[in-house]
């Protein structure tokens, strides 16, 4: 006779209702440390041993390193963009659970200098997927439209008819429109940011 241990597992469930996103999107957000924390003491994720990882999907579609897998289901000081949150189960079932959620970022400057690093203005995060309709406008000190950039565009490469704007800081005035049956609000952000030439 042979004595063995089985363990109830499963693959876990893994909704939108589930996640908290800290960003910059929300009025309980922090510019300092944007987040994102499964919330597995109200929700039922499933009778598996689970641990918990993210990958930032960058615009390009190449993925960054993936943060995780750990126990702990908050993942902190992260950066805006698509997020792609993984459910591992330790003890081996398979598959995977996997959500994407956005994280959004109004980044304070940039640099239009063609170095490859914030070379244009862009809102980190947002794209087609998540906001189907969105309106980016952006400003100059004297309240002069510079810009209206789509949603899925490079971003504003600190250009107007042409020319070259000078360093100073700008004005943005966005909406955000997710899909209708999202569960998600409406966003509305206005603010600055500094056009930094070197």
């Amino acid at each position: 006779t042979e004595t063995i241990e089985v363990n109830a597992s499963n693959i876990a469930t893994l909704e939108n209702s589930f996640i908290t996103i800290i960003d910059e999107s929300n009025n309980i957000s922090s510019e300092d440390n944007l987040s994102i924390y499964i919330d597995v003491i109200n929700n039922d994720l499933g009778p598996g041993d689970y641990q918990f990882a993210i990958i930032n999907t960058t615009e390009n579609n190449e993925r960054t390193p993936m943060i995780g897998f750990q126990d702990d289901p908050l993942f902190e000081n992260l950066e805006g963009g698509i997020y792609t949150i993984i459910v591992n189960d330790k003890n081996g079932c398979s598959p995977d659970t996997t959500l994407e959620v956005s994280v959004i970022q109004f980044p304070k400057y940039f640099t239009p200098n063609a170095d490859g690093y914030n070379d244009t203005w862009v809102v980190k995060g947002a794209n087609k997927t998540f906001y189907p309709n969105a309106s980016i406008n952006i400003f100059n000190r004297y309240g002069k439209l510079v810009a209206q950039e789509p949603i899925d565009s490079q971003g504003w490469n600190g250009m107007y008819q042409g020319k070259l704007l000078p360093s100073d800081d700008y004005w943005y005035n966005i909406t955000l429109v997710p899909p209708e049956n999202s569960g998600r609000p409406i966003i509305n952000k206005k603010g600055n940011f500094s056009l930094m030439r070197k």
